[in-house]
């Protein structure tokens, strides 16, 4: 893995009901016209769930109490600077989702979302592990002219971003 620094700057969560992922259809950069999950930038003062659960409160309308801290995703190459995410997961309550201004809120099943070329490239590689409920781990990306290369990863310590 690479030895640079790699800051914390976003959450994403993958809501789950049943079989079914809540994905976002994204209106914007980054991945533009490309499905991801609910998620963006950490705010000064806030914890990674404590962004997480704002977010998912912000662009869905459900209000989570908790969620499940699954790993770090950090990149090289990509549209954004080196950067980091703690990526989440949790069940979604009952209700309809409300107009997202970030894009097209769906709930799609999850093999769709493992294998659709227009889901974000790495997803495949990460969601899996996490929705499987397997110990957190570090996911680093590779990116060259907006395409995935190569990724690694390593078992993380769960304890130090779940709070």
């Amino acid at each position: 893995m690479s030895s640079q620094t790699f800051p914390l700057l976003y959450v994403l969560c993958f809501l789950t009901r049943n079989d079914q992922i809540l994905m976002l259809h994204r209106n914007k950069a980054p991945n533009l016209g490309l499905w991801n999950g609910v998620g963006g930038h950490i705010e000064a003062g806030e914890t990674p769930l404590q962004a997480c659960l704002r977010e998912v409160r912000e662009e869905t309308g459900f209000t989570l109490s908790s969620a499940r801290f699954g790993g770090l995703v950090t990149w090289e190459g990509f549209e954004f600077p080196l950067g980091g995410m703690a990526v989440f997961t949790a069940a979604a309550p009952e209700g309809s989702l409300p107009p997202c201004v970030e894009g097209e809120l769906a709930w799609k099943p999850r093999q769709w979302v493992f294998s659709a070329p227009d889901v974000v490239s790495n997803i495949p590689l990460f969601l899996p592990a996490m929705l499987a409920g397997e110990p957190a781990r570090t996911f680093h990306f590779f990116y060259r002219g907006g395409e995935l290369l190569e990724h690694e990863e390593r078992p993380l310590l769960p304890h130090l971003y779940d709070k």
